[in-house]
């Protein structure tokens, strides 16, 4: 198992040992379950973003980006046409 040294302000490392208190654990034990929660996260986020894409393509829509990026993008309007190099 690796050890790692953090810096912290003394009102954030405060704030850490409160919240894992709280969670009735040790400090280490506190940083290890964030980190490896935010380690989950990007997995979870790209499978529920392919998921929406195959639901969108099963129900005969484009490859979905369209839809996903719309409320992103949606207000841009329509690009010119390029003109000849």
């Amino acid at each position: 198992m690796s050890q790692v040294t953090i810096y912290l302000e003394e009102d954030t490392l405060a704030a850490a040992k409160a919240a894992a208190a709280r969670a009735q654990m040790s400090l280490s034990k506190w940083f290890a379950q964030f980190a490896e929660a935010e380690k989950q996260k990007p997995k979870q986020s790209w499978s529920e973003f392919f998921a929406e894409i195959d639901r969108l393509r099963a129900e005969g829509r484009d490859d979905g980006w369209d839809e996903l990026l719309a409320d992103r993008y949606g207000d841009l309007g329509t690009d010119v046409p390029r003109e000849p190099i």
